[in-house]
């Protein structure tokens, strides 16, 4: 070869020499530049790496090191089961023979002996002309709280759902509103034996009337929510129920409606006990106005009964001095009879409050009713309603009962007078008494005494009572009657308080075809008494007692003192309750007639107290425009005998004084 061939060959293997070498530099930097982004991503990762051999550890990165707090030089020649706990090795074990590369968990074993739960995934790759085996392993101790807390809400949600006692369901919007998922209060609320059954039917099919639900849906569209809708459901077996439904509007992943969500409550009892209270709420509104009449009309009585005394009494005096043949004596007489008319009128008020002072004694009903169908204000209702016939059934047997006399014929009165003022034209009244025995509710009491009773029925063929009307008829002054002709509108109000007084109950019960009123009252085993009406004033008079006058307004201690003159009693007056202690610390007295209410100062049982403190077992007797109160039940314990209501008559006066001197100290 020439010496210039070989210079070219030379030069040829000098630039492939060249050639390589810059190749090799290349593939160094590249290796170089490899091998850092290795290192940058070992030292990056939250995992920990392995790189193992027949199950020992060659190398490891740093976030290994963190984890598991071996260092690398520890970790390196260690046998890769040393860090997993030894339940979970076999596991491992079988996973490496099998060559798994799916991830899965297991418990993983610190160098200080804790333990964490683990993610493992593994892969074998071709490392310098050797398999090896890459392992990954996470921590995810973080995962599992989260995992366990999401699953113990869920338990308890599941809880709360299924333990709670209303329906939660889930619907879809579609026409047919087929239910996708409920709770077993809801499946149980519609009667269903099965959630599996439930979730069969549409929702369309728990609705009484199906138009409520195209109202309830249409509705929920427009809002996305309803809150508490009250609706006619029913169950399974056809029966209804008032539902409660609180509802949203649920949205897909396109935001368009796809479910609603709701809950659902049965509040049928709960409406039930709303009526209850609503009524009884009614009735205690009608107390406190029948409370609030109280308070009126005894005011209205105190002063009003001290007026009328002197048209009451003052004609008594007159007609006793004057002839008989005297043509002032129709006049006098007229006077004394719109006086008591007056009074009676205010009775009816007081009968309302339940205030007035009343006698109760035993009583036969039949005699009451013959009393009325006979009397003045029977014949002018007649002739009122002259197409009107009143017929009787009355029990020969009936029992006697306990109550006050002039409250128990206005019963029969009022009674008689609504009957007649619900016929339109010709018809018919009928009044009945029967002894009845009572074991069991009426209807609007929650509590009735048993026992015998005698009911007093009176019934009529008019056109009936509206319902609106019959929760208001024992209302004082609500009325239908003829204004001017029927009375106060006091009527039926004064019937509603007698029973409560005489402690009766009373039952109304009308239609299209009349009205029937049945009252109860209970019966005594005392004997009825035949005393006479009408006393002859010869009877009456006393034997020049000393009586004293204890009263605040003037113009009744002067009526009271000249009647008691008339009757042969000696007289003294006092205006207070204190005077007449006073009084009586240096007197004597037969017998005190002691206004029961003065104002200002003590009252009639005050003063009565004190003077018992002087002249123990003093005889008195109570004035009292209105009311037994407390006041009045103490002063009797105290040793007061009977009293006697304003505006009272000479026979009245007469009669109470009399018994009273009779009685021993």
């Amino acid at each position: 070869m020439s010496e210039k061939s070989t210079y070219e060959e030379l030069k040829r293997q000098i630039q492939e020499l060249k050639q390589v070498v810059s190749e090799h530099k290349h593939m160094a930097t590249v290796l170089r530049k490899s091998k850092e982004r290795l290192v940058a991503l070992s030292v990056a990762s939250f995992e920990a790496i392995f790189i193992s051999d027949k199950g020992v550890c060659m190398d490891q990165n740093q976030a290994a090191e963190r984890i598991f707090g071996y260092t690398r030089a520890e970790a390196v020649g260690r046998q890769a089961m040393e860090w997993i706990a030894l339940k979970d090795r076999e596991q491992v074990k079988n996973n490496m023979l099998s060559g798994c590369e799916e991830p899965y968990e297991v418990i993983a074993l610190r160098k200080d002996g804790t333990t964490f739960p683990a993610e493992i995934q593994a892969k074998m790759i071709d490392f310098r002309g050797r398999s090896v085996r890459v392992t990954a392993l996470r921590d995810i101790t973080e995962r599992k709280q989260a995992e366990k807390a999401l699953s113990q809400s869920e338990e308890k949600y599941k809880s709360l759902t299924n333990n709670l006692n209303v329906g939660i369901y889930r619907n879809a919007i579609d026409s047919k509103g087929r239910i996708i998922e409920a709770n077993p209060a809801m499946v149980d609320m519609f009667g269903f034996d099965s959630k599996e059954e439930f979730l069969k039917r549409s929702v369309s099919d728990l609705y009484k009337n199906p138009y409520d639900r195209e109202k309830f849906k249409a509705k929920i569209l427009k809002t996305g929510f309803v809150r508490n809708e009250e609706l006619q459901l029913q169950k399974m077996d056809k029966t209804s129920f008032i539902g409660s439904i609180s509802a949203v509007a649920a949205k897909g992943k396109n935001g368009e409606v796809k479910y609603f969500d709701g809950v659902i409550e049965d509040i049928t009892e709960r409406k039930k006990a709303a009526e209850a209270l609503q009524k009884s709420e009614e009735k205690l509104a009608r107390s406190k106005k029948m409370e609030s009449l109280g308070l009126l009309a005894g005011g209205v009585a105190h002063d009003l009964n001290n007026v009328l005394a002197g048209i009451v009494s003052y004609p008594d005096l007159i007609l006793m001095g004057l002839p008989e043949n005297s043509k002032f004596r129709k006049s006098i007489k007229t006077i004394r009879e719109s006086g008591l008319q007056a009074a009676a009128i205010v009775q009816d008020l007081l009968t309302v409050a339940r205030g007035v002072a009343s006698i109760k004694e035993s009583l036969n009903l039949n005699d009451l009713i013959c009393d009325y169908l006979s009397s003045p204000e029977f014949k002018k209702l007649a002739h009122f309603h002259p197409l009107i016939a009143v017929k009787t059934n009355l029990d020969t047997d009936l029992f006697a009962i306990r109550g006050s006399h002039i409250h128990i014929w206005k019963v029969v009165m009022n009674l008689v007078s609504n009957a007649a003022e619900a016929i339109d034209g010709s018809g018919n009244i009928f009044i009945s008494t029967v002894n009845k025995y009572i074991d069991s509710r009426l209807r609007g009491y929650d509590d009735v005494n048993i026992g015998e009773y005698v009911m007093l029925s009176v019934s009529d063929n008019g056109s009936g009572i509206s319902s609106d009307d019959l929760e208001r008829i024992f209302e004082p002054f609500y009325t239908k009657k003829v204004m001017g002709r029927s009375g106060t509108g006091l009527g039926l109000a004064v019937v509603w308080n007698t029973l409560q007084d005489h402690r009766g109950y009373i039952d109304v019960t009308s239609d299209q075809s009349g009205t029937t009123f049945d009252l109860y009252f209970p019966i005594t085993r005392e004997e009825i008494s035949t005393e006479e009406l009408s006393i002859p004033i010869e009877n009456i008079k006393g034997d020049q007692e000393t009586i004293l006058v204890v009263d605040d307004v003037k113009t009744q201690r002067d009526i009271s003192c000249e009647m008691l003159e008339i009757l042969a009693y000696k007289t003294r007056a006092v205006s207070s309750g204190e005077e007449a202690v006073e009084y009586m610390k240096a007197h004597t007295i037969d017998l005190i007639l002691l206004d029961m209410i003065m104002d200002p100062g003590i009252n009639g049982r005050e003063a009565y107290e004190r003077i018992v403190k002087i002249h123990p077992g003093q005889k008195a007797i109570i004035v009292s425009g209105f009311a037994e109160t407390d006041e009045v039940r103490k002063a009797r314990k105290l040793g007061v005998g009977n009293y006697i209501k304003k505006p009272f008559t000479l026979e009245e006066i007469g009669v109470v004084i009399k018994e009273e001197l009779k009685k021993q100290v």
